[in-house]
């Protein structure tokens, strides 16, 4: 079974046909799908408009592969409610699946890299979604002129620390996958991998073949 992997796609308005031909594409492949977190973005939009945004095209595939939904910082278990329903089969803070190799623990990661998002009083909310959004618009900018290098050094550092408190917490023939630090990477000595993200054109995730327990690091452009 070809089990889809993704997080940190971050959905919002204005709509981006092209984002939505490329998780549509990549959904209708796989068998099964995970999300591990960050689905939409709370910060950019909010729940009741996601769910009626041209997004909801997606729900359909997304049930039809019996979606996992792993709750992230950006759409907390705290917004949800039934509708959920309506793109996933599962929705939860961390789940685990049994491969050929490892008993895989998939979370999102941010309790092993904390963000003052998760601290801030909701008082607050407008002025972070301001500031999300102008550092959406300056990143898309950077990618544009300096490609997949500004990724990497904008987020890959992310991992280290990440890395060092997530393989504390697995056990023995455990291997943890967290999204987050919008880096993708497989770490298969230390039973580590992070998904990555779908953001400003560039796409990481992984695909896991629950037969092999193969593990693999997908990147391109969309």
């Amino acid at each position: 079974m070809n089990i889809l992997v993704f997080s940190d796609t971050h959905l919002y308005l204005p709509f981006d046909q092209k984002k939505f031909n490329f998780l549509k594409k990549i959904i209708s492949e796989s068998d099964q799908v995970i999300i591990n977190g960050d689905f939409f973005d709370d910060y950019m939009i909010s729940f009741e408009d996601f769910i009626d945004s041209p997004w909801s095209q997606l729900f359909p595939l997304l049930k039809n592969k019996r979606a996992i939904y792993i709750f992230g910082n950006h759409d907390q278990e705290k917004i949800s409610d039934n509708r959920f329903n309506l793109f996933s089969d599962t929705q939860t803070s961390s789940y685990h699946l049994s491969s050929s190799i490892y008993h895989l623990v998939f979370t999102h990661g941010s309790e092993f890299r904390k963000t003052g998002d998760l601290f801030i009083p909701k008082v607050f909310k407008p002025f972070i979604s301001f500031a999300v959004k102008i550092a959406h618009i300056f990143r898309q900018i950077m990618v544009d002129i300096f490609g997949r290098n500004y990724l990497k050094s904008r987020f890959s550092y992310r991992n280290g620390p990440s890395k060092q408190k997530a393989v504390k917490t697995i056990k023995d023939n455990e291997f943890i996958i967290i999204g987050h630090n919008h880096w993708a990477e497989v770490d298969n000595e230390n039973r580590f991998a992070c998904c990555g993200a779908i953001l400003y054109g560039f796409a990481q995730y992984l695909t896991i073949y629950s037969d092999s327990g193969k593990i693999t690091l997908h990147e391109e452009w969309y």
